[in-house]
Formats: C-alpha cells, sequence, structure tokens
C-alpha cells in the first residue's frame, strides 16, 4: 500500500507558524490589532489547507512562508509590548 505523499518542510513551516500565531494571539486581550492579525493568520491558514486540492507554485509557497514567518514576528512583537 503506497504511503501519502510527505508535505514538504516549508509547508509544515508555514503550519506550524500559524498555529503558534494563532495560540499566541488567542492569549492577548482583544483589541483592533489583535483581530488584524488574526484575521491575516486566517486567511493564510485557508491559503494553505486550498494547497491539498490544488499545490503552489513555488513562488506562492515562497511567499506565504514569508508572510506567515513575517506575521508571527508581529504577534510576538504585540505580545511582548503587551506583557510590559
Amino acid at each position: 500500500m503506497p504511503s501519502a505523499p510527505r508535505r514538504s518542510t516549508r509547508l509544515n513551516i508555514v503550519d506550524q507558524a500559524i498555529v503558534d500565531t494563532l495560540e499566541r494571539l488567542r492569549e492577548l486581550p482583544v483589541s483592533p490589532r489583535v483581530r488584524e492579525l488574526r484575521a491575516k493568520a486566517e486567511v493564510y491558514e485557508r491559503a494553505l489547507r486550498a494547497w491539498s486540492t490544488r499545490p503552489p507554485t513555488e513562488e506562492a509557497r515562497a511567499a506565504l512562508l514569508k508572510l506567515v514567518l513575517e506575521l508571527n514576528v508581529e504577534a510576538i512583537a504585540l505580545s511582548k509590548q503587551q506583557r510590559g
């Protein structure tokens, strides 16, 4: 029985960064900025899920990776800022 195709390391990084970002944002008090970042994360998450039926180009993978990592950095900075 053939095994399921493996996801690329890059897609795994994107997926984990989205999960981490959403978890971090859930821990923060709700504010317009938190809602904005959460909405971005959810858009990126939907894009990633769509790739299971329609694989992305290499350029699209690289672009989403960059966006997700930037969002993760923003969420970390916001978390640190709100903690003091």
